[in-house]
């Protein structure tokens, strides 16, 4: 199970954890006797007494926001307690088998996958470059998968900070002039700006490169042949392109596993939007926080290398930032350094996936507890609080778990 992952398999806290030189992790709390896993559906459960008034007004008071209001639109809530469904609600036209956009959602998605690479021995170790739309002796070549998924990978890119759309490389990149390729895009826009591993940047375009990066190493061609796909008459074998390739190892390897319907948008060029598009619905949503909430393991096997999910969810030392781990958003004690991000009260062991306008899965594991909220808000920085705040104030109704 660990080949060729060494540096995470032996000492996985002391690769991760330790060297970001945070406080003990919270641990996983385990699956509940008697309850089965959520792979064919959610059990269904009561909310605690304890927490039933304050959660029940929490969502009401979601579900009647409009979209001009503070946090917006909420469409879709799904709250899980100790393995059960212990909440549901949903706007008009919204419901349990109603796929939504992930947005950024995705970035830990794509986390997830490589996880399930490094699984297969497809990646040898996560601190060599990866495979990217780069010569041998571009610089940019050696930016490896911890550096990417990171975060820190140093190219000369604007995001959140950006002051107009029109000067926002996520928006050029998908809808303007990288639309149709967006490897492509990067390679000829994004230099360097600062030395990989050294500055911490949120980028879009790392993760839609995290895609590019695992199809090179699932071996996703322009053009596979396989048997399962031969003409039935025998006239040869089909032309796969590459993104139905990519797509049936993603769906075998990690949706299928969980029980999650997931569909993942590519580019004209057959590459991932690892960064920004799947598509599922609130309760499958559901289903990938809570295989980090249990720590990468499903069904009484691992998914995920042991420690994968503990760098997800601790920050780096040698970045400064202190609100992003590797592909989660997470929730620093002594505040956030990027004051746009990051929840600012307890529970402290809050780690999330979120996307814009509002999407989030909130994964608490001191209350054995997944939250997702699935909407549609402006990005207005007071829209962002208030969802942080409405999403910690649910966790702490609910007790501790023992």
């Amino acid at each position: 199970m660990c080949k060729r992952f060494m540096a995470i398999c032996f000492g996985a806290l002391i690769a991760f954890s330790a060297r970001a030189g945070a406080e003990e992790l919270v641990a996983y709390p385990p699956q509940p006797a008697g309850i089965d896993w959520p792979t064919q559906g959610w059990a269904k459960g009561e909310l605690p007494t304890s927490a039933e008034s304050e959660v029940s007004r929490l969502v009401d008071e979601a579900l009647s926001g409009e979209k001009t209001d503070l946090m917006g639109e909420t469409r879709s809530v799904v709250i899980i307690h100790g393995g059960k469904l212990v909440m549901e609600a949903y706007r008009d036209g919204f419901g349990p088998s109603t796929k939504q956009v992930s947005w950024s959602m995705a970035k830990s998605i794509t986390q997830a996958l490589t996880g399930r690479a490094v699984m297969q021995a497809l990646i040898d170790d996560i601190d060599e470059p990866m495979p990217g739309p780069w010569r041998e002796d571009d610089p940019r070549a050696e930016i490896t998968w911890r550096q990417w998924l990171e975060m820190t990978d140093g190219l000369d890119y604007r995001e959140l900070d950006a002051p107009s759309l029109m000067e926002n490389d996520v928006s050029l990149m998908m809808y303007g002039d990288g639309r149709f390729d967006v490897a492509s895009y990067i390679r000829n826009e994004m230099r360097l700006a600062h030395v990989p591993g050294s500055h911490w940047n949120y980028s879009t375009a790392g993760l839609h490169l995290v895609g590019y990066g695992l199809a090179e190493v699932i071996h996703t061609g322009e053009c596979v042949l396989q048997d399962r796909r031969a003409d039935p008459a025998g006239a040869g074998a089909a032309c796969v392109p590459k993104e139905s390739r990519f797509n049936d190892w993603a769906q075998s390897e990690l949706f299928e596993p969980l029980g999650m319907e997931a569909v993942i948008e590519f580019d004209a060029a057959g590459t991932y939007l690892g960064g920004s598009l799947v598509w599922a619905s609130a309760r499958d949503f559901a289903k990938f926080g809570y295989l980090f909430l249990r720590g990468g393991a499903w069904e009484g096997e691992r998914l995920l290398p042991e420690g994968w999910v503990d760098w997800a969810r601790t920050g780096s030392l040698e970045d400064d930032h202190n609100v992003w781990g590797a592909g989660f958003w997470i929730t620093p004690q002594e505040g956030p350094s990027y004051p746009r991000q990051g929840a600012t009260s307890p529970p402290w062991d809050a780690f999330s996936a979120q996307g814009h306008e509002g999407q989030t899965i909130w994964i608490v594991p001191s209350r054995d507890l997944v939250i997702v909220r699935l909407g549609l808000m402006s990005n207005a920085r007071e829209n962002w609080t208030a969802l942080y705040e409405w999403n910690q104030k649910i966790a702490r109704a609910f007790p501790e778990a023992r």
